[in-house]
């Protein structure tokens, strides 16, 4: 079976959804499909959606189509009305969690034209439980149209042994977080909470880059213990969890969570916010505190080594899955 993907970007750059194309081009070759990519994003992503797609489509003959993202879907039951069509739609932040200004406009304009499209795709697969509540409910898609398939992890972070990590600081204790720093991501909030943790022995790692980049950077001057390291490519991915003895995700929603479950799945305890929306099934094995009380949560696991190692053995004991995308 020869399945073609729509994809924009398979950098590591471009967050989640590259993640999953990759992972998911890996498992359809293992199945032995055939899989043709559609060009990738260069230089505008309007000449990208309504050139560069549509004409590759009106060449392209595959068995099925499978659009790895909502706004990837956009043209493709325009051009391709016959065809086996399927889409994975990660998140609704842009409806859920709107940005200010032009650009939030765009993004939901976009949005909104993908979920229109989806609803003549054959197939729509929801990362998690809670995306699908939020198709549901923000694009009125009948729940029988909607399959839910997790987001696989790749296998290296359960099969390679603990390392020392490259980021890790002797003596120190360890506190990361890996994210594009959006404007939902909350990083500066995050720093804001840690300067407020007044431990010289503490450290905090923050990889990604983004938007909020220099917004962060400003906020944690002054404080060597905070560390931005900026883009983490994937061969170091293992290197940045296995230098950390804890674990934050401050984002205020992800439909799926992938730092979380690579984190997870190196052993490390996690916590997350309260007020966060992060699907129930990844949600479930982390450390849920309030905001407030992120800082008094860290100085007890630094001061209490036992309940340290009893969340780090939760955390390694098959708290993590990796779940095959069905074709």
């Amino acid at each position: 079976m020869k399945v073609c993907l729509i994809v924009r970007c398979l950098s590591t750059k471009a967050g989640g959804i590259a993640v999953y194309t990759r992972n998911l081009i890996r498992t359809l070759e293992r199945e032995g499909h055939e899989v043709e990519l559609s060009p990738g994003e260069r230089f505008s992503y309007l000449l990208w959606q309504f050139f560069r797609v549509p004409l590759w489509l009106v060449r392209s003959k595959c068995d099925a189509y499978h659009a790895v993202g909502v706004i990837e879907a956009i043209t493709l039951p325009f051009f391709k009305p016959k065809a086996e069509k399927r889409v994975t739609i990660h998140d609704l932040i842009p409806l859920k969690h709107p940005r200010k200004g032009l650009k939030g406009l765009f993004e939901r304009f976009f949005i909104r034209l993908g979920l229109l499209s989806a609803r003549k795709c054959d197939v729509i697969y929801a990362v998690s439980h809670l995306t699908k509540v939020d198709l549901v409910r923000f694009a009125g898609i009948p729940e029988d149209m909607i399959t839910v398939v997790h987001q696989p992890i790749d296998e290296r972070f359960f099969i390679e042994p603990p390392r020392t990590g490259k980021f890790r600081e002797k003596g120190k204790f360890m506190v990361g977080y890996i994210s594009r720093m959006d404007y939902h991501k909350r990083h500066a909030l995050l720093v804001e909470l840690f300067r407020q943790w007044d431990n010289p022995n503490a450290r905090l790692l923050l990889a990604g880059t983004g938007e909020e980049f220099e917004r962060v950077k400003k906020l944690a001057e002054g404080d060597e213990r905070i560390k931005l390291l900026g883009f983490i490519p994937d061969e170091e991915l293992v290197d940045f969890y296995d230098s950390l003895d804890v674990y934050v995700h401050a984002s205020k929603y992800e439909g799926w969570g992938l730092p979380i479950v690579e984190a997870l799945a190196r052993g490390k305890p996690v916590i997350v916010f309260d007020d966060a929306e992060i699907p129930s099934e990844v949600r479930d094995k982390c450390l849920g505190v309030s905001s407030n009380l992120l800082v008094e949560t860290l100085e007890r696991l630094y001061a209490d080594r036992k309940s340290f190692r009893k969340l780090s053995t939760m955390a390694s004991r098959g708290v993590c899955y990796e779940v095959p995308v069905r074709e």
